[in-house]
Formats: structure tokens, sequence, C-alpha cells
């Protein structure tokens, strides 16, 4: 059963939400949900560290005290594993959205079909499932980690440091441009060699600057000022594809 958790601060878009959802899980066959909904961002931040989190969550973005990128952060701040949906009267948070890894934005007034998309991605890449990757540690451990987890890989010495959303592991056996071409063949595209002993994970980018890339947890990494350009364009290809912004 899908954990699905709502939060809009206005009582009648709450209610189009909740409608909207219902009329989603009807036509969904074998689809069930346990809905928990929120008025006030308050409260969801409470029950998020107290419930354990939500498979999706559905966040307006403008709202009083907690905006809805707000509450993206802290679920980001936790590693949940949450398909989080924007629903705002404006588009002028769609590109901040998309750093959260958002799988949609959806303006507001919606029809349904708008919704039932945004929906279809959210159920869509939790059924995806994990994205499995080997790594191989000292004294022969061997320790898998899920692709989509992986922030980034940096080559020290002899050594490759993969640092993940929950830990940092040192993989002693394959070279750098190997685990790249792992990762490549496990999910086209995802990953990037922006400079020289570095791998970076484009899901896991807050934001690219003209002269480094700033990962989600903070980290960041230096780029070649001639080369900004080029990243920014992958990263917003790679934040885009195939969300439609709906206007």
């Amino acid at each position: 059963m899908l954990r699905i958790a709502i939060c809009d601060d206005q009582d009648e878009s709450l209610r189009l939400i909740d409608r909207a959802l219902d009329d989603y899980l009807a036509d969904s066959q074998g689809l069930a949900a346990d809905v928990s909904r929120y008025g006030n961002p308050d409260a969801f931040i409470s029950d998020l560290h107290s419930s354990g989190g939500w498979d999706i969550v559905i966040l307006d973005v403008c709202m009083p005290g907690m905006n809805g990128m707000d509450l993206a952060r802290e679920i980001r701040s936790r590693h949940d594993r949450t398909e989080i949906i924007f629903i705002s009267f404006s588009s002028d948070y769609a590109v901040e959205a998309f750093a959260f890894n958002a799988v949609h934005y959806v303006l507001k007034p919606f029809e349904y079909k708008d919704f039932r998309e945004a929906m279809d991605r959210a159920v869509g890449q939790l059924e995806k499932g994990s994205l499995p990757v080997m790594l191989q540690l000292e004294n022969g451990i061997m320790q898998i980690v899920d692709a989509d987890d992986i922030l980034y890989i940096e080559s020290v010495g002899y050594r490759r440091i993969v640092h993940t959303r929950s830990a940092v592991y040192e993989e002693t056996k394959k070279s750098l441009s190997r685990m790249f071409a792992e990762l490549e063949e496990l999910t086209p595209g995802q990953f990037i060699q922006p400079y020289r002993g570095y791998i970076v994970n484009l899901d896991a980018i807050r934001t690219i600057s003209s002269d480094k890339i700033i990962m989600q947890n903070g980290d960041f990494i230096l780029i070649k000022r001639g080369d900004f350009r080029h990243l920014k364009d992958l990263f917003f290809k790679w934040s885009f594809r195939g969300r439609n912004l709906i206007v």
C-alpha cells in the first residue's frame, strides 16, 4: 500500500487535490493508498519525523511560514526515497523544484489529466525499483548501493571514494572509468564526468555556478569556467527529461 501525503494551506485547494487523488486511485486497478492530509506545514513536518515519511508527497509551493520548497528540503535531508509533486499557481519555482528531484510540477488550476500524469510518473518511479551497484571494499568486503543514492565519486590517488546519501565508501578494485561505464550502462545519462577525477549524479546536484557544482549535501566540485554552459545544459536536460511544464 502506498503512503501518500498532501500539504496545502488553502482548504478548497486541498479538497480539489484530495478529490483528484481519490479519482486516480479509483481509476488505478489494484492500487491502494493510505492518505494523510495537512493544511499546515508545521503539522506535516511533525508527522514526517514521527511517521517515518511517505512514498509520495503532493506539496503546495506557496504557504505561510514554511513553503513547499522548505518541506522538500526537509524530506531530502532525511534521504527518504520520496517522490515529490509540486502544485502551484506560479511557474516561478519550477527550476528550484527540480533541483529537489521533483517528479512533476503542476500549475493550478489543473485538469484531472494533468494530475494523473504527475501521479503516473511518481508511481512509475516507485515501481522502477533500485539500481544496484556492487562496490569492492577493503578486506574483500562487498557492498551494494543504489545508483540513485550515489551523490558523486572522486578519485584520490589510487582510491575511488563513493559519496552516497547516507555513507561514504572506498572502492578498492575498479578504476574510475570502469565505474563510469557501469553506471552509464545501468542508468544512461544520469552520471557525468564534469572534471578530471570525478563522477557526478545529475539527480544529486543542487545547482551549478560558473566555477563549481554544488551537491545536495552541500559539497562542491570545481569546474573549468569554460565548461559551465555545457554542464548547465546537461543538468537542465536531465532534470526536465520527459517533464512538460503544464501551462
